[in-house]
């Protein structure tokens, strides 16, 4: 399996500190980094990328750094470090070398100290005594001894000051000062770092004490991991004596043991051990061992990448008596519940000193809330709270029973009816039972509306009859008296022949509609009107009814009356399938009203054509309008604006409704649009098919 070098370097050094693993981990990569541009640098040499050779440069660099890297790789992290010492070697062939060296000898000695310096800040980070700097120290004057040797400036090294242009400082002192302050901050660094390790170590010790005399288990786990830094398993490092109370164990005994040993023998495979223990996400988690019937919770933390920490706390007696005081308020929830009430517990002042409720109550109040508050607090009313607290003080002066009713808003529920009765407990207490009537209450008032519905149907149904009764006799006493004069009289002429035949025809027609339009609505309330479809001519329909109206605004009088029939398409073979009995139907119920309702101006009737497959079938006029107040009550059965209107339109007040339920039947609503005095539009739309399929226009 492969892993990273990050993963390796921590396998090999898992014992170190997290500092220390650091400070390893930087060595590492500087060396991986120096080794790759070592090899970057003499693939470009082999390829002649440079003027010159620089093979024994680049070998060098490249042996120093693949040596750390395998050092590393091996654990030896001083023998990685002290590879420093041969830094001189590659400053060698950089500055000294006359063949190869990048600078001339006789002025690169500032670069050379300036690259042992980085030596001397390199040991500063990564060595372990202060012996390696004084090597490096001692082989860092060798080398710059030999430079100034090599380059005949040996009659300058006493001498505080060179001549050269490039340094003003004797390059050997100024590398013994580099050398003395690196030093001095080793000793300095150490000295803080020793000091620093003792504190921990003392705080070690106090918290270790401290763990010793904690009430709760602790127990302290070490992740083992192999070379590459992956996880091996788990091995116990210590538990305190209050776990090794909870479970029978000693500290000595278990100490270095597998974890999974361990485990196995406190929880027989009872418990998920490796999901509590390793499990990063929760915590905190409640465990019950059923050998041993026991509770725990237990307290996960993971102080860093090697370490676990479990803190477990004996919850047994806790969860018993949870368990009884659960059991005991379900006995007393049970008896609560067979009692729809809110039990209140008031002293003489107004103050709640009890309160308890049902857990399914709307009413959603905690104990928490309203204990301690006074019924000046809660939200009633003034006139509330002055009738409660009047009822309070006759409680307890008169030992009586006193009932109260309200209205209390209920969040989520709105407005409910609630009666309170109250009975005295002590001199100085009563007990306010609060029940939700509410329910009571809008039954009462469905009733009493139930109950006015009734009446207004029965008055309804009593004006149809008067209506009909009247609808009725005239056109009959209209057909026997003409009749009878027709059967009398042989002197009339032709032309008042002609005429009375022509009222008897007209009136019979009228108390035929009345007829028809009984016999519909009998229909439709027993259930027995269904929907015909059949492919009809749509344009034949507006044509009939065009006819027909036009005769019968002449029968009554309004031949001024203008009747306008619009087709939204002209093609007399224009066919849909639909009930075309119903569109008729619901079309003679809205012009009979239209032509009766308008005075002077026009009446509009007819279809268009709408997306999707529909047609818009429409009866608008120039009538009396109709207030919008009203637009709903002139669909309800046995229905008129007023008796006014009765007596001066006439009328069964039975059409609309009629034509509502045929518009029903068709899947489709009547929509009214209507301004008083300016006239009214009534209009459907219904979905229809044609004979290859949705509506299309021919």
């Amino acid at each position: 399996m492969y892993n990273t070098p990050n993963k390796a370097i921590s396998g090999v050094f898992k014992n170190s500190p997290p500092w220390e693993l650091k400070i390893i981990k930087s060595l590492y990569f500087i060396n991986l980094g120096l080794l790759f541009i070592a090899i970057i640098v003499l693939l470009l040499d082999s390829l002649n990328f440079f003027n010159a050779n620089y093979y024994p440069l680049e070998v060098s660099i490249l042996s120093l750094s693949l040596l750390s890297v395998y050092f590393l790789h091996k654990g030896l992290k001083k023998a990685a470090a002290n590879l420093i010492n041969f830094l001189p070697v590659p400053i060698y062939f950089l500055l000294v070398s006359t063949g190869m060296s990048i600078f001339s000898p006789l002025h690169s000695y500032f670069f050379h100290v300036l690259l042992l310096s980085l030596g001397m800040l390199f040991l500063l980070v990564f060595a372990d005594t202060l012996i390696q700097i004084f090597v490096f120290l001692f082989i860092s004057l060798a080398s710059l001894f030999h430079h100034i040797f090599v380059t005949d400036s040996t009659q300058y090294i006493f001498r505080f000051f060179w001549p050269s242009q490039e340094i003003v400082l004797n390059p050997v002192l100024l590398l013994l000062l580099i050398g003395s302050i690196t030093i001095m901050l080793f000793n300095l660094f150490r000295g803080e770092l020793k000091r620093l390790e003792k504190n921990i170590s003392d705080k070690k010790a106090n918290l270790q004490n401290v763990i010793g005399h904690f009430p709760l288990g602790i127990i302290q786990i070490r992740i083992n991991r192999d070379e590459f830094g992956e996880k091996s398993g788990l091995t116990i490092d210590y538990i305190n004596p209050a776990f090794e109370e909870f479970f029978e164990l000693k500290n000595h005994e278990v100490r270095g043991i597998a974890a999974s040993v361990i485990f196995q023998k406190i929880f027989r495979n009872e418990v998920d051990w490796q999901d509590l223990f390793q499990n990063r996400v929760k915590i905190q988690n409640e465990i019950y061992i059923p050998h041993s019937q026991q509770w725990y919770k237990v307290i996960v933390l993971h102080p860093d990448q090697n370490s676990i920490t479990g803190i477990l706390e004996n919850i047994t007696a806790t969860k018993i008596t949870l368990e009884e005081l659960d059991n005991n308020r379900h006995r007393y929830q049970l008896l609560l519940e067979t009692i729809p009430d809110i039990f209140f517990v008031l002293d003489k002042d107004g103050t709640y000193i009890d309160y308890v409720a049902k857990e399914d109550e709307e009413l959603k109040i905690s104990p928490e809330e309203i204990i301690g508050s006074t019924i000046f607090e809660v939200g009633y009313s003034k006139k509330m709270v002055r009738q409660v607290f009047k009822s309070i003080q006759d409680v307890i002066n008169n030992n009586v029973i006193e009932t109260i009713e309200y209205v209390l808003e209920v969040v989520g529920k709105g407005s409910c009816f609630f009666e309170m009765r109250m009975v005295k407990l002590s001199d100085n207490s009563v007990m306010a039972i609060s029940r939700d009537i509410s329910k009571q209450k809008i039954a009462q008032q469905r009733i009493e509306e139930a109950r006015k519905k009734a009446e207004e149907a029965d008055q309804l149904k009593s004006a149809f009859l008067q209506n009909i009764s009247h609808e009725v006799r005239t056109p009959l006493n209209a057909i026997l008296g003409f009749s009878n004069v027709l059967m009398v009289d042989d002197e009339i002429s032709d032309r008042e022949r002609q005429s009375y035949l022509q009222l008897i025809v007209r009136n019979g027609q009228i108390l035929l509609h009345v007829f028809n339009d009984t016999i519909k609505l009998s229909r439709i309330q027993s259930g027995l009107m269904t929907v015909n479809k059949k492919f009809i001519y749509i344009n034949s329909i507006v044509t009939d009814l065009y006819r027909q109206f036009i005769f019968e605004k002449e029968q009554i009088g309004k031949n001024h009356l203008r009747l306008v029939a619009v087709k939204g398409n002209e093609n007399a073979k224009f066919s849909v399938c639909c009930d075309g009995q119903k569109i008729k139907d619901i079309m003679e119920s809205l012009l009979d009203n239209a032509v009766k309702f308008t005075r002077e101006g026009e009446v509009n009737f007819g279809y268009n054509i709408i997306n999707n497959g529909c047609l818009e079938f429409f009866v608008s006029d120039t009538g009396i309008g109709i207030p919008e107040d009203k637009f709903e009550e002139i669909f309800e059965r046995f229905h008129q604006l007023d008796s006014s209107m009765t007596r001066e339109y006439g009328g069964t007040g039975i059409g609309l409704s009629l034509a509502k339920d045929f518009a029903k039947l068709l899947d489709s609503k009547i929509e009214v649009q209507s301004s008083l005095g300016r006239g009214s539009r009534f209009s459907f739309v219904i979905q229809v098919e044609a004979s290859d399929g949705h509506l299309k226009i021919v």
